[in-house]
């Protein structure tokens, strides 16, 4: 009985990651097919980043709203890194109530909510920001040390996972856990590592702006 159940909550996580999956890439038009000078500053700053293709698949269909504006392209950067978080710390939360789920699933799900609070923070920092001269680089220097505070969440998420002896239905479902974990934090990381390598093109890129 129990191990039917639990193959049963199993599925119903596996189900909830497909239907998350669908959910977050559906809303994404193609990226543009002509040439428009919004998308191709999109593209040139997403070179920047460690994903590029990633970067300008994710963010080009938003090219009409960004044009060549690196500020607008780092806050939107931003604000789908957010949604992805919120979205992944969701599901996460769900599988840590699966039963026999690891113990470690506890200190993700807190290091992604840390992650979510500071993305938070970094957003609204943005908003109403002066464009250049010292609150500038204020604001700069706090959007960065609250990106790479998540990029470090993101890292110690894994540790601590176990998946138990060998054969045992407590290591199945510790290692399928372990692997959804594996993918939805590898997924927060590259989503956050992009925002952050726009948001230094935006700092490097303000006319006026002395080095922060």
């Amino acid at each position: 009985m129990r191990s039917s159940s639990v193959a049963a909550a199993i599925f119903a996580v596996v189900f909830s990651n497909q239907l998350l999956n669908s959910i977050l890439a559906a809303p994404s038009p193609a990226a543009p097919e002509l040439p428009n000078p919004g998308a191709e500053f999109i593209r040139n700053s997403c070179n920047s980043t460690l994903y590029p293709k990633r970067c300008y698949r994710t963010l080009s269909p938003f090219a009409p709203e960004i044009g060549s504006d690196p500020e607008k392209l780092a806050k939107k950067a931003l604000s789908v890194t957010l949604k992805v978080t919120q979205s992944a710390s969701k599901l996460m939360r769900r599988m840590s109530r699966i039963p026999g789920a690891p113990a470690a699933m506890a200190d993700c799900v807190e290091e992604v909510e840390d992650a979510v609070e500071e993305l938070g923070k970094s957003i609204d920092e943005m908003v109403g920001a002066p464009a250049q001269g010292p609150e500038f680089c204020r604001m700069i220097g706090d959007v960065q040390t609250w990106l790479s505070a998540a990029e470090t969440d993101d890292d110690t998420c894994m540790d601590g996972f176990e998946e138990g002896p060998a054969g045992s239905s407590a290591a199945t479902v510790k290692r399928n856990v372990k692997k959804l974990v594996e993918k939805h934090v590898g997924r927060i990381a590259r989503f956050t590592s992009t925002a952050l390598a726009l948001v230094n093109l935006y700092a490097a890129s303000s006319s006026g702006v002395p080095s922060c």
